[in-house]
């Protein structure tokens, strides 16, 4: 398979709740997709604002990189550019603190390559974790995901905290390798 065909299957299934945009420049580096969601809570809300109890807000952030290897200094460089650039743009708004009732951003990262990582480049996306907490976590949180897919091997690496989407790659290629039978 493909892995712009890939891509078109994993747009497929988000493209209700994500918005979407192709070929998208953050500071130099290329992303071919770019996908942002927003979610928004309230208890009892009305016309008016004083008679709601309760809200907050969830984003998620997907970045779509395209690859035909991924080596420990592209992924480390990554890791990088994510925590100083990407976190405090998409999450903090260039500000000091995240939006009012922001509940959680994820930041994430699906790396579509050609070639299966090494040991070494898979045990460290495995093992990647960062979490940051604004105000002791009064103002949410912000959590960097990886995954890195390798369609033509079936292959799927994520970070410990990334289950839902290693659950989410996986099932797609179980799809693919079901109808190509």
């Amino acid at each position: 398979m493909r892995r712009k065909e890939f891509i078109d299957l994993i747009l497929d299934s988000i493209s209700d709740y994500f918005d979407i945009y192709h070929n998208y420049w953050f500071e130099n580096h290329k992303f071919v997709i770019y996908a942002y969601c927003y979610n928004r809570h309230n208890k009892y809300e009305s016309a008016t604002q004083e008679s709601r109890l309760w809200e907050m807000k969830s984003f998620e952030h997907l970045f779509f990189i395209n690859s035909d290897n991924l080596d420990m200094e592209q992924l480390n460089a990554l890791k990088q550019f994510a925590i100083e650039r990407i976190e405090p743009h998409f999450v903090r708004g260039d500000g000091k603190f995240p939006v009012k009732h922001h509940l959680y951003t994820y930041i994430s990262f699906i790396i579509i390559t050609r070639n299966k990582p090494s040991p070494e480049v898979a045990k460290a996306i495995e093992n990647t974790s960062w979490n940051k907490n604004y105000m002791l976590s009064a103002k949410g949180s912000a959590s960097l995901r990886l995954a890195c897919v390798t369609p033509r091997e079936y292959s799927v690496i994520t970070s410990k905290n990334a289950q839902d989407i290693h659950d989410f790659l996986s099932d797609i290629m179980f799809h693919i390798e079901h109808y190509e039978e």
